[in-house]
């Protein structure tokens, strides 16, 4: 059970059969590692979406009552909500910088799969192309639905109940990048001053 090959050489069936099942499986391995990857930034732009829509639509008088019956958290809430620059500035880090590796993972797993689907009726440049809109339109849906929309109503139905259980983690996360939040807080204060200035030199 040998095949011919060049110069008289042979490669054993079974090793071709070897190899094929193998690169199958890494395939397969491959496809379930950025599936894993792809829940996994869905799930962290789901703690951003939710983090930023429970600090927003939380009351104050709610918050101040929790306080008062003892819970150390509302009261972090509500120092957040006095000066909230530096918490939101974290949650556009984490929601931006998720979206972007989730569209570079999820079109890189998706488009070869969609590229071998439509070359059965589409020429190969065709194929990619209609392989990227795919992937695109998917991981766009996937997000949105479950990255957004749902931790968002989540956190309009009991915002300060949830906003106690996030304030936390959100802290830890502003104290870990602090270099990071201080440089978009000072570039954004920068660019308003800008404005301001140009609009009183325009009066």
């Amino acid at each position: 059970h040998r095949r011919p090959g060049k110069a008289g050489s042979a490669v054993p069936l079974n090793a071709l059969q070897s190899w094929h099942h193998g690169n199958l499986r890494r395939a397969t391995m491959t496809l379930t590692q950025s599936l894993l990857i792809i829940a996994l930034l869905i799930a962290m732009s789901a703690f951003f979406s939710l983090a930023e829509i429970t600090l927003a639509a939380s009351r104050r008088l709610r918050l101040r009552q929790m306080a008062d019956e003892g819970d150390p958290r509302a009261e972090k809430v509500l120092r957040v909500q006095e000066q909230p620059g530096h918490y939101f500035t974290v949650v556009q880090i984490g929601l931006n910088a998720v979206a972007i590796l989730g569209g570079v993972v999820g079109e890189g797993s998706l488009s070869p799969y969609f590229a071998v689907l439509f070359e059965k009726w589409l020429s190969p440049e065709a194929s990619a192309s209609a392989a990227f809109l795919c992937s695109f339109v998917i991981i766009i849906a996937v997000f949105l639905v479950f990255a957004d929309l749902f931790p968002k109503r989540l956190g309009m139905s009991n915002p300060e109940r949830l906003a106690v259980r996030m304030v936390g983690p959100m802290l830890l996360l502003i104290t870990t990048f602090k270099p990071l939040v201080w440089f978009f807080t000072r570039c954004t204060d920068l660019l308003f001053h800008l404005r301001l200035h140009t609009v009183e030199n325009g009066r």
